[in-house]
């Protein structure tokens, strides 16, 4: 428990460097920034959590945050597999880290599709390298052509599909999370910060040359944007 609040702090804290998931979710960050800053609308925030990235759409008209019942901040809770929307009512549709989490994805990517308007944006992104984490409900992994087959199975157009770092972040924040996992796990909240604390020179060499060669090789995580096909009406 003293682990999960640790993260959780640090991701509200807009991801210090004591944040033993400093690497995660600074790319997270950077690859979502610039997809989310023109977003307008309303927005619908799947799986919104502490609500991390709301700060990324200065312009958005709504925002609405969903996650499970007894979720911190959300707005609405219920079941992503059944979402409580009408079609087409959303402008765009951001959904973080999630679908590894759903056992039946491809419902999922079916609902956004339908609470899209036409012309309506999805920002999505997914794990490709991680341990298992939120067990048990962690199903799958990601590549970049399950996530398009995914997409486009749903109805929508592929607009993109990015990887959020390189090989060099990923070592890094793997071999972070595997200390901290075996570790200090269960263990006092000083010590899991004292242990990240201990980490940081890690953590900066790998999100440092990660910067300097770019994202080649593996990748943590993958960012999609995806269109539902027509015109947007506001």
């Amino acid at each position: 428990m003293s682990l999960r609040l640790v993260l959780r702090a640090a991701h509200r804290r807009a991801q210090p460097v004591i944040d033993p998931h400093f690497i995660a979710h600074r790319t997270l960050r950077r690859a979502l920034a610039p997809r989310l800053a023109n977003a307008t609308g309303l927005i619908l925030d799947l799986g919104c959590g502490y609500q991390p990235y709301r700060g990324l759409m200065p312009k958005a008209g709504r925002y609405v945050g969903f996650d499970r019942p007894g979720a911190t901040r959300m707005d609405v809770g219920g079941d992503a597999q059944r979402l409580p929307f009408r079609s087409g009512v959303a402008d765009h549709v951001l959904c973080t880290q999630v679908i590894e989490h759903v056992p039946e994805p491809a419902s999922v990517l079916g609902e956004i599709a339908r609470v899209l308007k036409p012309g309506g944006r999805l920002v999505l992104t997914a794990p490709l390298t991680w341990g298992p984490h939120g067990e048990p409900y962690d199903y799958y992994r990601y590549t970049p052509y399950s996530l398009g087959r995914l997409a486009e199975r749903s109805g929508l157009d592929v607009v993109e599909i990015e990887p959020t770092c390189g090989l060099w972040a990923t070592l890094a924040q793997r071999v972070v999370d595997t200390i901290i996992s075996t570790y200090a796990k269960d263990r006092s909240v000083a010590t899991v910060t004292l242990l990240s604390a201990l980490l940081i020179p890690v953590q900066w060499a790998g999100y440092g040359l990660d910067r300097l060669i770019g994202p080649r090789g593996d990748t943590l995580d993958y960012v999609l944007v995806a269109r539902k096909p027509g015109d947007l009406r506001t």
